[in-house]
């Protein structure tokens, strides 16, 4: 009696150690997630938050040189560039902020996982919160680099085209 016993303890530990570590599996992917949106999210702000700004300025400070007729075709660019720009310098302190507070959140919820603090059900619930906002952070910045992006290739054109509307 006492074997089999020991034999159902042996096996409740295994199911146990099976069971912890497959709940570790998707924090640690979300981790990997957050990382790799918090480096993509940096270099976004590297790559297009100076230079648009400064190429936006460029383009406003030479309008006055621009023939009165051509300037609607500039502006509504400028317009658009500056709109996302603000739009991305509201938001970049902010998904910056959701980064690191999801990233403590998982490992707080790895530690409650490792001293068994929560239920099963209740780190589902948790891990199904944490993985909305990781989701939401993601596309955000899917939806910056995208936008971003775009007018930078629109300002280096509206660059060009301004040159030479103010060259005649």
């Amino acid at each position: 009696m006492t074997s089999f016993r020991n034999i159902l303890f042996i096996a409740f530990l295994l199911l146990a150690s099976i069971s912890c570590q497959s709940r570790k599996a998707p924090i640690a992917e979300l981790q990997d997630q957050l990382v790799k949106d918090s480096i993509s999210l940096n270099k976004l702000q590297v790559k297009y938050q100076d230079r648009l700004q400064a190429d936006f300025h460029w383009c406003d400070s030479m309008l006055m040189f621009v023939p009165k007729d051509q300037i609607d075709r500039f502006f509504n660019t400028l317009n658009l560039t500056q709109a996302y720009l603000n739009q991305f310098n509201e938001m970049l302190p902010v998904m910056k902020h959701d980064i690191t507070y999801t990233r403590q959140q998982l490992v707080n919820l790895q530690n409650d996982l490792d001293t068994h603090y929560i239920s099963d059900s209740l780190f589902h619930v948790y891990l199904k919160d944490e993985h909305a906002v990781a989701d939401t952070l993601h596309n955000r910045i899917l939806y910056f680099q995208d936008r971003l992006n775009q007018q930078d290739r629109e300002l280096q054109s509206l660059k060009k085209n301004i040159g030479k509307a103010a060259s005649k």
